[in-house]
């Protein structure tokens, strides 16, 4: 089983997105990826269902039926989350190398198609208040990542500017849809001002 990284205090909005897609957001509920300890935001399949609600990507009807589902099998949901991080790590790795303009590497492609095939494919829309969206695929504790894989599916073979974030620790991705492509930071309030300190600081210092 994967293992989840250690739960440790963060400062901000959880849910916030900065991704600029689904999948990209879903590979950033790790705080701090490439520090000593990073900061897990899913622990728990309730974690990940309440995640996925809260960005918008299932509505409340069906994620009140998946943490039934949930409750009442909560082996495989602890399999599900496990197997959904391995996920999370394989499309970090691949994103990660696409902005380095390389390819995934065959074990992480073996892995996000494997999740491809077991997830059901878009066949339809409703309408949800005023807007469309996809038709729910399922209720199976799985169907709660089909709009990660959607979104993964369409970046993946798509012409997005897949960026890892130039901060030294941070390890989020997203995509650059800046009009001269020279996007730095996954976000200009969090990494763009540490950066812009750090470097306020070592002019200060130098003078």
């Amino acid at each position: 089983m994967a293992e989840a990284y250690p739960s440790v205090e963060l400062s901000g909005d959880p849910l916030k997105r900065v991704g600029g897609a689904v999948a990209l957001d879903f590979v950033n509920t790790v705080g701090w990826r490439l520090a000593e300890t990073a900061a897990e935001r899913l622990l728990s399949y309730d974690d990940l269902l309440a995640w996925t609600k809260g960005i918008g990507a299932i509505d409340a009807t069906h994620a009140r039926r998946l943490a039934a589902r949930a409750k009442d099998d909560p082996r495989k949901a602890e399999r599900v989350l496990a197997e959904a991080l391995l996920l999370r790590e394989a499309l970090f790795r691949t994103f990660a190398a696409r902005s380095r303009g390389k390819g995934p590497a065959k074990r992480d492609l073996d892995l996000i198609n494997g999740w491809l095939a077991r997830a059901a494919p878009r066949t339809g829309l409703d309408l949800k208040g005023r807007r469309l969206g996809w038709r729910w695929p399922g209720e199976t504790l799985e169907s709660v990542l089909a709009p990660v894989l959607w979104s993964a599916g369409d970046l993946l073979t798509g012409d997005d500017r897949i960026k890892l974030c130039a901060a030294d620790r941070c390890g989020w991705v997203f995509a650059d849809a800046s009009r001269k492509a020279n996007r730095l930071w996954c976000s200009m309030e969090d990494c763009g001002n540490r950066a812009k300190a750090k470097r306020h600081y070592r002019r200060r210092t130098s003078a």
